[in-house]
This record gives C-alpha cells, sequence and structure tokens, in this order.
C-alpha cells in the first residue's frame, strides 16, 4: 500500500503562562503558516470532557519567538474567561457542543466561547452563580438562536417578496402591493398568461385592472369569423385577416360590440347577463 503524505507538524513549545492546554496534556503547538488574520502563529488544539479548546499564537520563526509576552495568567475581571464561565462550560459540555477560543496578539488577546455554534463572551458570568451562569449561556443560546431563525425567515421572507415585485412589474409594467400578490399568486399567474395571450395575438397590453373584467369572444360578423379580446372600454378584433378596434357597451342584458367606423351601426351581443339568452 501507498504511504499517504501528512504535512509535518513543526512542534513550538507553549508559554509558561498557558495552562488550559496542560490540564489536557498539551504542551506544544503547530506552527501554521498564516493561521492568525494572514500572520504565522502557533496552534494548539485539544479536547477533554467534552470542551474544545484553540489556541492561535502569532510567533516569528526565524527568531524563534512568541510576537507577545505572555506573563503568568491572573484571574480577575476584564481578563481571561471567567473561572464561573470557566465550571459553567464544563458542566455544559455533557449535553452541548462546547469550544474555547483564546487568540492572542502584542496588543490584544481574544477570549470567547462557543456553545452549540453560539458564540459567548468570555467576561461573561463575572458575578453571577454557577447555576446561574448555566442557566444564562443556556438562555443567551436559545435567544440567540431564536433570534438567528427569525432573521433567516425575515431574509426569506423579503427575497420573495421582491421576487413577487419584481416578476408583477415584468408581468403588468406596474408596481405591486407585494403581500396582496403573494397571497393570490395563482391567480395573478393568470392574469398574466391572459395579459401576454393578448398582447402576443391583439398587440394590447391591458392593465391588471382592465384584465379583471376582460375576456375572449369569438363570433360571427358579416358573414366571416369574428375572433375578439374584449375589455370594459375597447375590443381588438381580428376580421378577415385585418385587425379592428370595437366600442364596448354594457347593457342590463349583457355587453354589446360594434366597429368604431361610423359606417357600421350594428351592435354585436358578445356576453350575455343573468338568464338572458
Amino acid at each position: 500500500m501507498e504511504a499517504v503524505s501528512v504535512k509535518e507538524c513543526i512542534r513550538v513549545k507553549l508559554p509558561e503562562a498557558f495552562e488550559l492546554p496542560r490540564r489536557f496534556g498539551v504542551s506544544w503547538g503547530c506552527l501554521t503558516q498564516g493561521a492568525f488574520r494572514g500572520v504565522d502563529a502557533v496552534v494548539a488544539e485539544g479536547k477533554g470532557r467534552g470542551v474544545y479548546f484553540r489556541y492561535v499564537l502569532p510567533y516569528d520563526a526565524n527568531a524563534k519567538r512568541y510576537m507577545a509576552e505572555y506573563g503568568q495568567r491572573e484571574r480577575r475581571e476584564g481578563y481571561g474567561i471567567s473561572p464561573t464561565l470557566a465550571e459553567a462550560l464544563y458542566e455544559l459540555a455533557e449535553r452541548h457542543e462546547v469550544e474555547v477560543v483564546i487568540e492572542k496578539t502584542q496588543y490584544k488577546t481574544y477570549y470567547y466561547a462557543v456553545v452549540d455554534g453560539v458564540k459567548i463572551d468570555g467576561r461573561l458570568c463575572y458575578r453571577e452563580s454557577l447555576r446561574d451562569c448555566v442557566n444564562k449561556v443556556v438562555r443567551w443560546v436559545k435567544e440567540e438562536k431564536k433570534w438567528r431563525e427569525s432573521l433567516r425567515l425575515l431574509r426569506i421572507r423579503e427575497e420573495v417578496l421582491n421576487a413577487v415585485a419584481e416578476w408583477y412589474f415584468r408581468c403588468f409594467g406596474e408596481t405591486a402591493n407585494q403581500l396582496k400578490v403573494a397571497k393570490r399568486l395563482e391567480e395573478y399567474h393568470t392574469l398574466c398568461q391572459m395579459r401576454s395571450a393578448a398582447k402576443r395575438e391583439f398587440g394590447v397590453a391591458p392593465t391588471e385592472r382592465a384584465l379583471r373584467r376582460a375576456f375572449w369572444w369569438d363570433g360571427e360578423w358579416g358573414g366571416r369569423a369574428l375572433s375578439c379580446f374584449v375589455t370594459e372600454r375597447e375590443a381588438v378584433c381580428r376580421w378577415g385577416g385585418a385587425k379592428w378596434k370595437f366600442t364596448v357597451r354594457a347593457g342590463t342584458d349583457g355587453v354589446y360590440i360594434k366597429p368604431e367606423s361610423p359606417l357600421y351601426q350594428e351592435w354585436i351581443k358578445a356576453a350575455h347577463r343573468g338568464n338572458d339568452s
């Protein structure tokens, strides 16, 4: 079997100040190119009792020294992960995915924990009891996930409404009431198909309002077939290979049409009302 090449880890001893890795039997890290914001750094990782930790410490390989001086860690407010939070993370690790991350530069130190994918500030729980701290972390994670889900749904809603508005404008050439269209999308889709057919067959592009009162009518006039698209105000018809405009009149017994030309006075019944036949 051919051997698989594995990139060699250049081991670098961790500073004495780092106690947490040593508690898990880790006293060194791997020198990794560009690991800390593009700067070479020593990366130390480990896991114990369900807690995963990762240190990223900027390192000068030429000088063979860390870029920052790390003194003995102190347990005081404003520095590191609070002792109460550390204990809470141990408890939470039995039921949750917990990660502890510490990143250092010469000028600043970044401390935080990640519980079930939610970032927890390392300064949390300096004054709370252990039980209150556990509850606080759980509540924070729950609220953060709820907020993320709300944000995700809101983003999806906005994307859907924007897509609906874009589609409506493409079809009708007007600005849409997004919610109204989204709730009755099938109805508007049918109207859009009607408008497309009217534009293709008769060269007209009626508004949404006009489409709601429009209909197709096929009949006969002057011994020839007559095909019309009838709206509330006018009708466009094909007759004898030509396109004609007709006037529309709505009566109590139905809808009538006749050519706009004064040469024709005969009204043609295109639709019936009630029981009229």
